[in-house]
């Protein structure tokens, strides 16, 4: 299992056809996610990587981008083995 491209793959379906991402652009700016695609982000999250995003962690900044995504679900795992 690849984090990076897991996070990838899983933006590429969300995302309108036609709308292209680079792993720094801001997800929800782009048009990538919206609202409604957010929880399904935070649930593919919570099954595909193991980890328990509470409320108080879901906030734009963990999620505007793949670079972003990427680092909030290492330091989330890194939390847990810890």
């Amino acid at each position: 299992m690849n984090l990076h491209t897991d996070v990838t793959n899983f933006l590429k379906k969300q995302a309108p056809k036609g709308v292209a991402f680079s792993d720094q652009d801001n997800l929800l700016t782009k048009g990538v996610i919206d609202s409604l695609k957010m929880l399904d982000l935070i649930s593919f999250m919570q099954e595909q990587f193991g980890i328990t995003i509470d409320e108080d962690e879901m906030m734009p900044d963990n999620f505007e981008s793949v670079n972003a995504i990427v680092a909030f679900v290492t330091a989330k795992r890194k939390s847990v083995a810890a």
